[in-house]
Order: structure tokens, then sequence, then C-alpha cells
């Protein structure tokens, strides 16, 4: 082999080094994720994949769920969950609680049909007797932890409407625009967060009155045995870690702002 030839050896051999060293370091993540980052998720998973070589295993589900599934002894490398479940799992040891970093920042509030009646939201009455006279009204069901859900519920309890309401309510599980329902005439509102509702065609979104309003934020943190939490397996998630920096990165960010969403 000539002088010649093995320099265009090594030149070979060090220009695919970076290829291999990336497909032996390759993982499986193992993602769950509530319903606020569903989209977010999918818009960005195949721009992470083909930069890192790292591959996504995304379960999306109700905040209830991802709650009960990981007290049930489930494992997942990330979690992104609302800041208040976040901190109670981390307490507990099934996030590390260092690693949560803030994604999205998500309000509520109400669908109707473009051009249609709105309710009044100019005090909390007008807000009561707007409700009092809808005839059906889509939620997420509360049983599922669904933080639009649960929140609806809450305000009703502030208006003393509860009784009154029941059988007003088309509670829904599962993922879903409940807006898009509405544009179709199929109910007189809908309950959902504020992305949900405005990146739907034919529908407007009404906020609730201010002192119903509420702003909930999404935290991604690596998940964790009680140990782990502690610190004990520090650098052992360098996937994890990556998976989280870019959901903070500028890719993710245009995402979310092309979801209607706010970035945390």
């Amino acid at each position: 082999m000539t002088r010649t030839t093995r320099v265009a050896s090594i030149a070979a051999a060090l220009a695919l080094a970076p290829i291999a060293l990336a497909a032996a370091q390759a993982a499986e993540i193992k993602v769950i994720s509530a319903n606020g980052l569903r989209d977010v998720l999918a818009d960005v998973t195949p721009a992470f994949e083909s930069t890192t070589g790292h591959k996504l295993a995304t379960t999306i589900t109700e905040t209830g769920e991802i709650k009960q599934r990981i007290l049930g002894g489930a494992s997942y490398d990330v979690i992104v969950l609302p800041q208040a479940t976040a901190d109670e799992l981390a307490k507990l040891g099934h996030v590390a609680a260092a690693s949560m970093v803030p994604v999205i920042r998500v309000n509520f509030g109400m669908a109707v049909r473009a051009g249609g009646p709105k309710p009044d939201v100019s005090s909390a009455e007008a807000f009561k007797r707007s409700l009092l006279a809808a005839k059906s009204i889509l939620i997420t069901d509360p049983a599922t932890g669904g933080i639009s859900g649960v929140h609806f519920m809450s305000v009703l309890e502030r208006l003393g409407i509860v009784d009154e309401m029941k059988a007003k309510l088309v509670p829904h599980r599962g993922g879903g625009f409940h807006a898009e329902r509405i544009a179709k005439g199929e109910a007189d509102l809908a309950v959902q967060a504020e992305h949900e509702i405005r990146c739907v065609p034919g529908v407007e979104f009404v906020p609730y009155p201010a002192e119903f309003q509420r702003t909930i934020v999404f935290m991604a943190g690596r998940g964790a045995t009680p140990k782990e939490a502690a610190g004990l397996r520090e650098g052992a998630d360098a996937s994890a870690n990556l998976l989280i920096q870019f959901l903070r990165g500028p890719q993710t960010v245009q995402a979310i702002k092309a979801r209607c969403l706010q970035p945390g």
C-alpha cells in the first residue's frame, strides 16, 4: 500500500468514525407526555431522531393516567407533565427534580362557533347565566385528570352550579380538539386549552372571566427511581438530557408557536 493510499484510508476511517460512534450510542428514549404537547412532539420527533440518531417511543395520554402508571411502577426516560403533578412525582422520587425545565405555558377558555353567540364573561354572574343557558358543553372528562376538565369543574363549584350543569356536560376521553365538533354545530360550547381552540378553523376563543383564568406550565424532566432522583445515577441519562435540552431549543420553540402555544 502506497503512502497516498494509506493516507486516504485513514481519512476515510476518520470521516466514518462519528457515524459509527453515533450508531453505537444510539438509544430508544421512552417518553410519556400529557396531551398538551401531543402535536409539538409529533412535529419535532423526526428532526430530533435524524439529528441525534436516537429514537423516541412516545406515549401521549391524560395527566391522571400518567400519574397512575408511574405510581404503579411504570418507568420512562422523559416525562412531560403540568408542573403541580411533576412536582408531586419529583417529591416521591419518580422524576429527577434537578432535570425539570418548563416547556410550554397553557391558558384555558371556551370555543364557540365563529359568528355565533358568545358567553358573557364581563362578570362572574353574567358568566354563570351564560353557562346555565347553554344546552350542551363539551369537556375533557375530569375523571381522566385532564387539566381543562378539572379546572372547569372547579369553576362550576365556585359558581355554585355543579348540579344544575351535570346534564349539560358532554365528557370526552382521549385526545383531539373539542372545538372541531363546535365548528360542526354539535354543541354550544367546548372547554379546552387555548391552543386547542385557536388552531381550529371555524371557531372563536372566549377567555374565562379574569377571576377564573388559569395558566399551567408543562415541565419536562427525566424519569427516575427514588435513588436516581437523589442523584445516585448522575451522567447515566445523557440521551434523556439531550431530549430535554432539545425541547427547549429553537426548533421546538418554532413548533410550539406554530401550534398556537406559548413557550415555557
